[in-house]
């Protein structure tokens, strides 16, 4: 659970099976997150580095965004740090519901949110089966799945 909840693990692993995703970088004070911030250019999604359910995330789209975000969700440490991604605006968000045993997929459901790619937090509208997703994203979207419970050789249920 933890390779899956840590943002900073997880998008490790990402970058480890070559999965395309924005720019992050697990941040540990409030300068180094202005400097990231400034390199990728605002907007940013900021979220602590160990989340549940997309939990305390935010999309900062200035300075005065992103230290108010950071000052009110924890102090930003070494022992909190917290994770911030280059956001992409008009993106289409993509849920993936699956059950795995010993790390091979036995059934998934791949939806698509009605909304555009944002902070949700069990309040998104979805769609099954995706009605915007060309073939070959899809596949690549299963596989990526399938790559991923293989990885952390899940036995249950997993959401994407």
């Amino acid at each position: 659970v933890d390779n899956a909840e840590n943002r900073f693990k997880f998008s490790s692993l990402l970058d480890r099976l070559g999965v395309l995703q924005p720019k992050w970088k697990k941040l540990t004070n409030l300068e180094s997150a202005f400097r990231f911030c400034h390199d990728v250019e605002y907007p940013c999604l900021v979220r602590p580095s160990y989340v549940l359910s997309g939990a305390a995330m935010n999309v900062a789209y200035c300075d005065k965004d992103l230290e108010e975000y950071l000052k009110s969700a924890a102090d930003v440490s070494n022992e909190h740090p917290v994770v911030i991604s280059k956001y992409i605006m008009e993106a289409k968000e993509i849920d993936v519901d699956a059950v795995a045993a010993k790390g091979k997929i036995l059934c998934m459901a791949v939806s698509e949110h009605v909304e555009n790619a944002g902070v949700h937090s069990g309040d998104a509208t979805l769609i099954t089966p995706p009605q915007d997703i060309n073939p070959d994203t899809l596949e690549q979207i299963k596989l990526i799945v399938k790559d991923v419970a293989l990885n952390l050789d899940v036995t249950g249920p997993m959401n994407m």
